[in-house]
Formats: structure tokens, sequence, C-alpha cells
């Protein structure tokens, strides 16, 4: 499990993209959203002295006025430290892990049906557009029609790559939906490589395992949401091992 977290960073950078400028380790760092006001929570800090003090502000009260948001701020380590609980808690909680896997696959599968829905409708253009092409070679002797034939064969072009594309990211997701021992082999490592990792480190291994986070200051709730590609991909590893 740690040789593959390792591999995981590795692969997106040992220092790229927006880790570089995450200088305090903020472990939800573009993955914290406001919930009422559906827009993303930075992070900021204040210094008193020797001491530094770090938060979460949401973006539509530090554009707008604190009056306008229910949320407002957050203590960056109380809502972190909640956080990394959930993910080291849900290993050791049947219920947890069912709803967990639930979640992944439920996001898996909408994308999933999505997909569908947009190969049916390229079905139904290529055939279309097929059908008229077919019906203007047979007047192709006299010359016309030719723009139109052009046109209908980039038309049939862009939509056959495009069905290529759809069928390549539906296979690959259909690799993707887990169960819940999947996702118990997962978070069940997540404690012990935790504490061995740099706190850069356990942000970037926050944003492999984490999605998004949405907090409600006005119900005071916070909902977690999994990358399922990731937890797949810890899965296996764990398995190999």
């Amino acid at each position: 499990m740690f040789r593959r977290v390792q591999h995981l960073l590795k692969r997106n950078g040992a220092t790229g993209g927006r880790e570089v400028r995450n200088r305090f380790g903020a472990l939800l760092k573009g993955l914290l959203c406001c919930a009422p006001c559906g827009t993303a929570m930075t992070h900021t800090h204040t210094a008193k002295g020797t001491r530094r003090y770090r938060y979460y502000v949401c973006t539509n009260a530090q554009k707008r006025g604190w009056h306008v948001c229910p949320s407002k701020s957050i203590p960056a380590q109380e809502i972190e430290a909640f956080v990394v609980d959930q993910i080291r808690g849900i290993g050791q909680d049947p219920g947890l892990l069912v709803d967990t896997a639930e979640e992944a696959r439920v996001l898996t599968q909408a994308r999933i049906d999505e997909l569908e829905a947009e190969q049916g409708r390229l079905r139904h253009e290529l055939g279309r557009h097929s059908r008229e092409l077919r019906k203007l070679a047979g007047h192709s002797a006299n010359g016309t029609g030719a723009g139109r034939m052009a046109d209908l064969q980039d038309r049939i072009r862009t939509a056959e790559q495009r069905r290529t594309q759809v069928h390549e990211e539906m296979t690959a997701l259909g690799r993707q939906l887990i169960d819940k021992k999947e996702v118990a082999r997962a978070l069940a490592a997540f404690d012990p490589v935790w504490e061995t990792l740099a706190p850069r480190e356990q942000a970037r291994v926050i944003r492999l395992l984490v999605q998004r986070v949405d907090y409600d200051g006005e119900k005071g709730t916070v909902s977690v949401t999994f990358h399922p590609t990731e937890i797949k991909m810890l899965s296996r590893e764990e398995v190999a091992s």
C-alpha cells in the first residue's frame, strides 16, 4: 500500500501542479466547497506572534460579505481532522463501507448512463447521415450535392471518433465499479500509511482519494465524496501485495 501511494504521488509529479503553491500543506485545498453557496472555500491564514491560524473561507462571503453566507469560514485543522477521521473510520464501520461503496458506484453508474444516452444519439446521427449520403451518392454523376456530401463525410468522421471515445470511457468506467470489499481493502491500509507521509504528501493522498468535500455551516454537516478510480487502484495494489 505504501509503495502504491508513492507510485501515485510520483505519477502526479513530485512537486508539480497546485501542490507547489500549497505552502502550508492544506489537506482540503481545491476540494472544500460551501454547500449553501455552491462555491469553493479557499485556504487562508492569520498570524499572531509566532502562531499561525489557518482557515477555509467561502469565496462568496469574501466577495459579497459575511452576511450572504451561513458557512462563512471554518478552522482548517478542525475540518481536516474530521475528514481524515472519516476516512479512518470507514474501514472500521460496515455501515459506512456500504454507504461509501454505494456512493462510488452511483457516481460511476450515473456517468455510464450519460454515455449510453450519448452513444444512442450518436448511433441515430450516424444512421441519418449515412442514409442521406447514400441518397446523394446516387446523384453524384451530375456533380450536384458535392458540398453537402463533403459536409456529411466530415460529420460522420467526427461522430465515429466520438463514438470510439465514448466506448473507451464506458469500458474504463465499467472496470472502476467497486464493491464493499474493495473499499475495505483500500481504506483499511490508510491509517498506517498516513502516519509515514509528510504534510504535503498527506494533502496529495487526500486529493487521490477524495473528489470533493461539502461543508454546510448552517446545518453543521460535512459530506465527503470519494474518487472511485483511485480507491479501485489502491485496492488492486493491496490485493497484489
